[in-house]
């Protein structure tokens, strides 16, 4: 199932914030508070951190403050990103994103997408993102 176009949105317009990524397969992700903004807590999942050269893959949660309705009976509380970051500028981009009813990447997966070509995007001076990048692209 693709994820509804008002959450790619979403997920898009408060990228600049946000972040974060499909959980591994049943184990319990544990999640470091990275920020939070009056619509959503922001979190990294450090035990998941590749590196590959001057790339940095991470897992990032999302969780709402306030469920997000995608119509009169789903509700997205949370979602999980993969994003990389590329230490050698400020930017990133997204792999791969699911929604879950829950919060905390809790309850039942409403969607899994893969995103194709994914496109690097500028990270904010500021940012949740820019925090996230210092933190994984220290040496």
């Amino acid at each position: 199932m693709n994820l509804p176009a008002k959450i790619q949105k979403a997920v898009r317009r408060f990228l600049p914030f946000l972040l974060l990524t499909l959980a591994a397969g049943g184990a319990q992700a544990e999640w470091l508070a990275i920020g939070r903004t009056e619509n959503f807590r922001v979190y990294l999942e450090q035990q998941s951190l590749e590196r590959n050269g001057e790339f940095v893959l991470t897992i990032q949660l999302m969780d709402f403050v306030t469920a997000q309705w995608v119509d009169a009976q789903t509700v997205v509380s949370s979602i999980i990103t993969r994003v990389e970051y590329d230490c050698t500028q400020p930017r990133l981009r997204t792999l791969f994103l699911e929604a879950f009813t829950e919060q905390m990447g809790a309850g039942r997966r409403l969607s899994a997408e893969k995103i194709p070509n994914p496109e690097w995007e500028a990270v904010k001076p500021g940012s949740n993102n820019e925090n996230i990048q210092k933190m994984v692209c220290k040496k």
